[in-house]
């Protein structure tokens, strides 16, 4: 015990962790790094109580459902709502902590699956975990590798990836995820063969494709592809951009990788992205580089590459009559690139391309017929998806074109009169299983004026999340800019405030009857 400050941490690796006094800036180098030490060994040990509370809000979730009541007929024991209405309690757990922590869904759903492994599959982990030993991140990721593992083997495997982990953290090492990976493999390989070329199997099953647009005009891909795919992508990559890059092409390597990479999803051009249709070519002219023609009448018919059988609805936001200039948007995910859906306009071809010019005031589309009807109409689908974005869950961050669109208030069916009307305020996006969520779930939602959704959980927290799609921008833009008008209005150049604003201003007189200057 410290007499200077009544504390003492001890630390589980090397003795006692002493608290300085003085403030951070005067200690010398031994004790900052005892001061680092300390506040380490406390992030990691509030990270075991993390994922104690995550296993204990799954049990709890459990729990209430167990104790919901049933038909009269039902049995006393076990859930009796039909298999369609069953919510996971893994799966509201971390609904809960995306909330409650300001988690994405998937950090969350990791916290979750990492709580419950420790505490009912993984016993070495959990005891390393709770003396300290282990970064969150790093205890989340091993748990979730190890979530993976057969019953049959998990205790062997457990025990040579935890060592491994434990030998290299008491090295002053941190282990990377691909060294996680390889040692969970390499164990589980080592321990049951059979197992681990099922897992390989059952991988193939998990691959996928993922686009994310940014704002400069770029987009990141992210893919999960069996290696032998993966490896015929890369060698035909690598080669066009060789080939491309030995001929003295003036792009670099690394942009011809990208360019070829790009061109497999595009007729139009050759192996590196360069287009084989330009105008000097539809003309006659001939190609320099191979010494062939290019035939307009061969060209592949302008959108057929794109998936473009749909209409391209582009929504023009209209805010002149506000004070702000027009804006052209689109549903987040429907495209993946603004600047294809202008070569789109530009080309023209067999694409069809629908312009809406849409009233940014809130329930422009709410007609007293409309509101009675259950049936959402595509153009007040569409307002919503643009003016929420994503799904309006805590921590959700599903595009709005992948997902539903709810009434907050249901839908009285037998007296629409009663119900939540089928008016833009009481209409939200929500993905597929927030969606359930919201429907078979004890939770109550709340809608707002202007899209806003308040969520009041079964423990009586509540939640508040505001739109955030490109509606809703322009909304806060018209705003922003009403508000500095009213400014301008208000206050002279020479900061004197008027109010109420418009008004003459009244200048006092001095002594002598002149006014201020």
């Amino acid at each position: 015990m410290s007499e200077e400050t009544g504390t003492t941490t001890r630390s589980a690796f090397a003795g006692a962790l002493r608290a300085v006094p003085e403030s951070l800036d005067t200690p010398g180098t031994e004790a900052l790094s005892e001061v680092a030490r300390s506040a380490t060994l406390a992030q990691n040990l509030a990270a075991a109580t993390r994922l104690q509370a995550a296993h204990l809000l799954v049990q709890a979730m459990g729990s209430v459902d167990r104790g919901s009541p049933g038909p009269a007929d039902a049995p006393p024991f076990g859930d009796s709502r039909p298999a369609y209405s069953r919510l996971e309690p893994t799966d509201r757990a971390r609904d809960h902590l995306a909330a409650a922590m300001s988690l994405t869904g998937w950090h969350a759903s990791r916290l979750v699956t990492a709580g419950v492994q420790v505490h009912t599959r993984l016993p070495r982990l959990r005891k390393a975990i709770e003396r300290g030993l282990f970064p969150e991140q790093l205890a989340i990721d091993a748990a979730c590798r190890l979530a993976e593992v057969p019953d049959t083997i998990i205790g062997a495997v457990e025990s040579d990836v935890v060592g491994a982990l434990s030998r290299d953290l008491d090295g002053g090492h941190r282990p990377s995820r691909s060294a996680l990976d390889t040692a969970v493999d390499a164990s589980r390989e080592r321990h049951d063969p059979q197992a681990a070329g099922d897992a390989v199997d059952a991988a193939v099953d998990q691959r996928t494709v993922r686009f994310r647009p940014a704002r400069d005009g770029m987009t990141s891909m992210w893919a999960s592809l069996p290696s032998g795919d993966a490896e015929k992508l890369r060698r035909r990559i690598d080669s066009a951009a060789r080939a491309a890059s030995e001929s003295g092409h003036p792009r670099t390597r690394d942009q011809l990788r990208a360019d070829a990479l790009c061109a497999l999803g595009d007729p139009t051009t050759n192996d590196i992205g360069t287009s084989l249709y330009d105008a000097e070519e539809s003309a006659g002219a001939g190609d320099a580089a191979t010494g062939t023609r290019a035939d307009a009448a061969d060209r592949p018919p302008l959108g057929a590459s794109w998936g473009t059988e749909q209409p391209i609805r582009i929504s023009i936001i209209d805010s002149v009559a506000q004070g702000s200039p027009n804006r052209v948007q689109f549903v987040n995910g429907a495209y993946s690139s603004f600047d294809w859906l202008c070569e789109e306009l530009l080309s023209g071809g067999d694409s069809r391309v629908r312009f809406e010019m849409l009233d940014p005031q809130p329930g422009v589309q709410d007609t007293p017929d409309a509101v009675l009807k259950y049936f959402i109409t595509p153009a007040l689908a569409e307002r919503i998806r643009l003016r929420d974005g994503t799904c309006r869950h805590p921590g959700c961050t599903v595009d709005a074109h992948d997902c539903e669109i709810d009434h907050v208030i249901a839908f009285d069916h037998q007296r629409p009169e009663l119900g939540g009307p089928t008016a833009e305020w009481n209409l939200v996006c929500l993905c597929r299983k927030h969606h359930r969520e919201k429907t078979f779930g004890h939770c109550a939602y709340r809608p707002g004026p202007l899209g806003e959704l308040t969520i009041i959980t079964e423990t009586g927290h509540e939640h508040r999340t505001t739109p955030h799609g490109p509606l809703a921008q322009a909304r806060d833009r018209i705003l922003d800019h009403r508000w500095r008008q009213h400014v301008d209005r208000l206050i002279a150049d020479d900061g004197h405030l008027t109010n109420p604003p418009g008004i003459e201003r009244d200048y006092r007189t001095g002594r002598d009857g002149s006014r201020p200057a």
